[in-house]
Parts: structure tokens; C-alpha cells; sequence
């Protein structure tokens, strides 16, 4: 494939998709006030390589590399949206919301930071995007992706894409 679509029009496509899965979340039967999802997803056009991402879910990109020691070098091709990063907490804060840690008996920190409102112990959501999560919606939590394009090389040879269940227990 020699000609590829616009990046703008496929960054708009994956932008209205995403907010379109959030709209189904929030029409489901389900009570999504203190649940939902993430997701990572790609679409490939010859060796270009979209990436869309909202949450904690990450995508990888395995690359052969013979002279290093494990034969092949990783690439992470999504970012995680924590609470803590600079850009997202903007967001939340904006949104009149808190970041902080759960705290034990003693005020110490427990665990990683997380999402709430400004002053109520809810909903404690350890990423800054999401599907669903109304609650968190309220103080800046959003389904808005991160859209990023590679071009893939003949050393690429896997693309992982998983939850954070999966990151929770291996490195890139």
C-alpha cells in the first residue's frame, strides 16, 4: 500500500468510535456509576499503525533485535492514563477532583494514586480515562483516546495488546 488516509480523518474516526462505546456503556442495564473499562486498540493500514488508547490497557510493539540478549527489543506504542501524570492530573484537578492515595488508620499511603471527588472517598479510580466510571466522569475522568501513528519496520514482529491485569505482572 503506497497511499494512506489522512491521519486526521483516522484520528477523528477513533476518537468518535470511543466516545460512541462510552455512549453503549452509559445505555447499559448495568449501574456504571462505579464501573467500567479501558481499552487499547490498533487499526493497520499497509505498515502504518494506529494506536487508540483510554486507560491503564497498553499496547506493545516486539522488535527483532539479534545483537541484543534477549534477541529482541519492546516498544510500548500506547501510554498508561494515570492519575499521577502531569498532563491527566491537570485534568482532574481542573475538574474540581482530588488525587491521592488510599490511607490507612495513620494517614499513611497505601497502594497507587488515585481519582476522587473533592470531598467524598469516592470512587478511588487508579486511572485518569476510562469507559464508563460515571462517577469519576464528574471530576474529569474521561473516554477521550490517545491517539498515536507508528510506521513498522521489517524487525516488527508482534504487537501485544492487554489489559492492566496482564502489565500488573510483566514489564513491556
Amino acid at each position: 500500500m503506497t497511499t494512506y488516509p489522512d491521519s486526521a480523518v483516522i484520528n477523528d474516526c477513533l476518537t468518535k468510535a470511543f466516545a460512541e462505546s462510552n455512549n453503549e456503556v452509559y445505555r447499559m442495564v448495568s449501574d456504571v456509576r462505579f464501573s467500567g473499562s479501558t481499552c487499547t486498540s490498533i487499526i493497520t493500514y499497509g505498515r502504518r499503525v494506529y494506536c487508540a488508547n483510554v486507560g491503564d490497557s497498553r499496547t506493545i510493539l516486539i522488535r527483532a533485535a539479534p545483537n541484543t540478549t534477549d534477541g529482541c527489543t519492546c516498544r510500548a506504542l500506547s501510554r498508561d492514563h494515570k492519575p499521577d501524570d502531569p498532563e491527566e492530573a491537570k485534568v482532574i484537578l481542573g475538574s474540581n477532583g482530588r488525587i491521592d492515595s488510599y490511607r490507612d488508620q495513620l494517614g499513611n499511603q497505601i497502594g497507587p494514586m488515585r481519582v476522587w471527588l473533592k470531598n467524598e472517598d469516592i470512587p478511588g479510580l487508579a486511572m485518569s480515562r476510562s469507559f464508563g466510571d460515571s462517577m469519576a466522569a464528574r471530576v474529569g475522568v474521561n473516554a477521550i483516546p490517545e491517539n498515536k501513528e507508528y510506521l513498522l519496520t521489517p524487525e516488527d514482529k508482534i504487537m501485544v495488546l492487554a489489559s492492566d491485569g496482564v502489565w500488573e505482572f510483566l514489564e513491556n
